[in-house]
């Protein structure tokens, strides 16, 4: 952990500065209907403050869950995908391109901190590529933070730092050809942060660039780039290095990669969460009952609660639906006899190919929206991690975070950041003024569609246990 606290603090203490980000009955027929009218909801917007990096104290902690940082490649270029003979590394350990081809990352990738060293030969020109869609077409389906030899010059939309084409940096911070440059990137899916050479130099929020033609603070975006809105890709994607262009080489060193991923249970402070006998749990054991694979199932649509509240937790676990199968995980419920208005639900949905929504696989049911889809088809096995960090609130699914949201942007009841309306039989309070803490549990049988879970891990002590208030 050594080097990922200082792998944290490139992205974290600018200028010495920590930097963070702002902070019914059971049966519910009504969820079914929601599922049948099926709305694709604006571009996100969401209002964060731009002279922040943008990593919170939730995210840090979930970078903490998974392993890293690792080489993003692998040691000898084993996890890279790239034409033979176009990369290789050299006897100083430096990672170098003879042709102007790309170099990949074999996985995809939504959210992650990668941090590199780079050293520009006079006029070089390359970019670190992400949120790729599309290898073989990349320039339109990729986004691109710019590498350039132009030190000492005034920022534009094509310099150092830049998102290409898209916005410039706040601040030139390039080094002299022959010196080593160092860039950390915080990809947290749409909001993207930049530091180079110790100075935040660049933030970005996808969801905000819905105007092919113009940026959100009304300047032009250059007329080439007025195709594909960045609020239309999807954050999620490959990873790489543009190749030797314009015959002026980069020389890369030390890039260093931690993704977030689904929790590792095996570490320190994790626990079965209802217990081998679900003798930590309340439940109807007419209704509930688990195998002695391990398998969680319900027969009626009847929750089965955790007997302590929690605050501060991560939640892992496996699932697996039937076709159509529609059931949640409920969290912060201040009810437990009344739920359905009285928390938020991660929704577990058989949501395989879909255009996903609000009451998709990984959604905060009925006010955000997963990013993308990663849901496997029915029958095959998903793991996800919920972590529920004060207002921040993530979703992990199959590897990939899909799903944040940050409460206290929810300050109306009735209506959700991005002017979306939330199911009408949710409406009580706005999430913003909701506790943080509450009941956890998982819906049981709904609308005779079974959902299966296993390995269900819990990180986090008991509300009771954290001697903190309820608010």
């Amino acid at each position: 952990m050594k080097i990922q606290a200082l792998f944290l603090s490139a992205a974290l203490l600018l200028n010495g500065v920590m930097l963070f980000a702002q902070e019914s009955t059971e049966n519910a027929p009504q969820k079914s209907e929601a599922t049948a009218t099926r709305t694709v909801p604006k571009p996100r917007y969401v209002d964060r403050p731009r002279n922040a990096v943008g990593i919170g104290a939730g995210i840090t902690r979930l970078f903490r869950l998974t392993d890293g940082p690792v080489p993003l490649f692998g040691e000898n270029l084993e996890n890279a995908d790239f034409p033979e003979g176009s990369w290789e590394i050299n006897d100083q350990k430096e990672l170098c391109a003879n042709k102007d081809a790309v170099i990949w990352t074999k996985e995809k990738y939504s959210a992650f901190i990668c941090s590199f060293d780079f050293n520009l030969s006079e006029g070089a020109n390359g970019g670190f590529l992400f949120q790729c869609s599309d290898k073989g077409n990349w320039i339109p389906n990729t986004l691109e933070i710019q590498l350039l030899d132009d030190a000492g010059k005034e920022p534009n939309y094509h310099s150092c730092g830049a998102f290409y084409g898209f916005q410039a940096p706040y601040q030139n911070a390039t080094k002299k050809p022959g010196e080593w440059n160092t860039m950390t990137i915080v990809c947290e899916g749409r909001l993207v942060s930049v530091a180079l050479n110790g100075k935040l130099v660049n933030r970005i929020d996808t969801a905000e660039w819905f105007n092919p033609a113009v940026g959100p603070d009304g300047t032009e975006i250059e007329e080439k780039f007025r195709g594909k809105t960045l609020a239309s890709f999807e954050p999620y994607g490959y990873i790489g290095f543009q190749g030797l262009h314009g015959n002026a080489p980069i020389k890369i060193r030390n890039v260093q990669f931690s993704p977030i991923r689904n929790a590792d249970t095996t570490k320190e402070g994790w626990r079965s969460c209802f217990g081998d006998k679900l003798e930590n749990a309340d439940f109807d054991p007419a209704v509930w009952s688990i195998d002695e694979n391990g398998i969680l199932r319900a027969n009626k649509d009847e929750m089965i609660w955790l007997k302590d509240e929690y605050k501060n937790f991560v939640l892992d676990f496996e699932f697996r639906t039937t076709k159509d199968a529609n059931s949640g995980v409920v969290i912060q419920a201040t009810d437990r006899a009344n739920w359905i208005p009285n928390s938020l639900e991660v929704q577990i949905f058989d949501s395989y190919g879909r255009d996903v929504d609000m009451s998709d696989c990984g959604a905060i049911y009925g006010r955000r929206a997963p990013d993308f889809n990663v849901c496997k088809a029915p029958g095959e096995w998903n793991h996800m991690t919920i972590s529920v960090l004060g207002p921040d609130i993530y979703v992990v699914l199959n590897d990939q975070l899909t799903t944040h949201m940050l409460k206290s942007q929810w300050k109306k009841a009735d209506e959700n950041p991005d002017g979306s309306k939330p199911f009408s039989w949710l409406i009580n309070k706005a999430p913003a003024e909701t506790p943080f803490v509450g009941s956890v549990g998982f819906q049981g049988l709904h609308e005779k569609n079974p959902v299966e879970y296993r390995n269900i891990m819990i990180w986090g002590k008991p509300a009771s246990d954290q001697q903190t208030d309820k608010n």
